[in-house]
């Protein structure tokens, strides 16, 4: 999956808050508050706070991440 944005490395900043969302755009999960992040191959790998158990997100595989509406104001 290719990007949507044309930065995502400044979306994917540590304290963003991000939104898991379906491809009809409804929330699946979150907000989520993004811990450390990482660049790998054509996508990102992220860590949020609180969250330290990848079966917790294994579950929003194939969905999208978008960020909450008062971060796109911004």
């Amino acid at each position: 999956m290719l990007p949507l944005v044309e930065n995502p490395g400044a979306v994917f900043t540590p304290q963003a808050r991000l939104l898991v969302v379906n491809e009809e755009r409804q929330v699946v999960a979150g907000p989520l508050v993004v811990a450390r992040r990482r660049a790998y191959h054509r996508g990102w790998l992220l860590g949020f706070v609180g969250v330290t158990s990848r079966a917790v997100v294994e579950s929003w595989r194939d969905h999208l991440v978008a960020v909450e509406e008062t971060d796109a104001a911004d």
